[in-house]
């Protein structure tokens, strides 16, 4: 993976995104889980009546009683929380949700353990634990999982010492005990790696569809992202947008072939990334076709412009390739953008500074327009021969 690749990583951070792009629903995943809540209400209530579980244990049957009138409310809630955002990011919109509903799941099912007199039954009933660390495997962060895996065996291997106490075989008490250790944390330990090494896999072709293979710049679809991604999360409320074009590239490809064409594209790509800081976003649209997103004001990208086209860009001999610019500069509306408005806001400044690059084009090539909000009349820097230092423009 090129390190402009990897430095598209954290792009896909945002869940919504990323689960949007997938097209994951994950509504009968949550309602299964509600389901296996209800299920287990259901057995604890079934506790409640064998002649092996709590009868005859008024405290038992009080505490086991509790447990399972919570269940209801607790199915409810799981069935209304966005678990595709808890998958990906390991953190619930309200805050802590996932690590207190597998406290509340271990509690309950502990309860539950401790009613049931038969400690057979009781071993039995410990096999839901494997059913809680599914759920651990995939939506709560490492530590958490630890802890759960090491309760949950601290739990088994005390009714395997029950067991033994009341005169079990030791042969029988210890195959029990492994068989639910290995189903209890087995379960968790196989699931986690799988959804670990599926998320980084995911992460990694999402990188790859978003991304320009010639470049290593975001293309089109990935820039449009990653600019409205910047626009929802900077406090500033200066923006500007830099299309650029590399001028008279189709000469370029039909008098030195495409592989210099490339070469140049390429150099182009190196030119407006190390103009500008971390925290642009740069993109090849297509073709020849280059954005920039930034938080600048008119005089900052004033700058940046000719700091970009006073670049030399060699397509052989003594010929020399120029960069026309389209920028437009506006405001971000004050508050919190939406997705859709953050979009909305990317695609009205691109029609304004393809606009302007169409003006630059019209001014003689090698040269920027800077068009401001709209109704201002744009802005154009002259070509500036100096700056090609005697060489034949291309």
């Amino acid at each position: 993976m090129s390190a402009d690749i990897a430095g598209h990583l954290h792009l896909y951070d945002d869940a919504d995104h990323v689960l949007n792009q997938v097209r994951m629903r994950e509504r009968h995943v949550r309602y299964t889980i509600a389901a296996l809540v209800v299920i287990c209400g259901l057995l604890g209530t079934i506790a409640l009546f064998t002649p092996s579980g709590t009868q005859g244990s008024v405290p038992r049957s009080i505490a086991l009683g509790i447990a399972v009138a919570t269940t209801i409310p607790m199915a409810f809630s799981v069935s209304r929380v966005h678990l595709g955002v808890i998958w990906w990011t390991k953190q619930a919109t309200i805050k802590g949700f996932n690590t207190a509903f597998v406290i509340y799941a271990d509690a309950v099912l502990t309860i539950a353990i401790v009613a049931i007199t038969d400690v057979i039954l009781a071993q039995f009933c410990a096999a839901i634990f494997a059913v809680v660390g599914s759920y651990v495997a995939h939506f709560v962060q490492t530590q958490v999982a630890y802890a759960h895996m090491l309760y949950s065996s601290i739990v088994v291997c005390v009714l395997g010492a029950v067991a033994w106490s009341e005169g079990n075989p030791l042969p029988n008490v210890l195959f029990t005990t492994l068989a639910l250790l290995v189903v209890t944390n087995g379960t968790t330990t196989l699931h986690r790696s799988y959804t670990s090494d599926f998320q980084r896999s995911l992460k990694h072709q999402l990188v790859m569809a978003n991304t320009d293979a010639l470049t290593g710049l975001l293309n089109r679809r990935g820039f449009v992202y990653a600019s409205t991604t910047m626009l929802r999360r900077g406090p500033s409320t200066r923006f500007a947008l830099l299309t650029a074009d590399v001028d008279r590239f189709k000469n370029i490809n039909d008098e030195h072939g495409h592989a210099v064409g490339d070469t140049v594209l390429q150099r182009v790509a190196e030119i407006l990334q190390g103009a500008v800081d971390e925290h642009a976003v740069v993109g090849r649209l297509g073709g020849d076709e280059f954005a920039i997103a930034v938080r600048h004001d008119e005089t900052g990208v004033r700058a940046l412009a000719e700091q970009i086209r006073a670049q030399p860009i060699e397509t052989g001999g003594k010929r020399i390739a120029t960069i026309s610019l389209g920028i437009a500069v506006g405001t971000v509306p004050g508050g919190t953008l939406s997705e859709a408005d953050a979009t909305s806001l990317i695609q009205r400044e691109f029609a304004v500074a393809d606009s302007a690059l169409f003006d630059a084009k019209a001014a003689g090539r090698g040269t920027y327009v800077i068009a401001g909000p709209a109704g201002d009349t744009p802005r154009a820097a002259r070509p500036d021969s100096a700056d090609r230092r005697g060489r034949e423009p291309a």
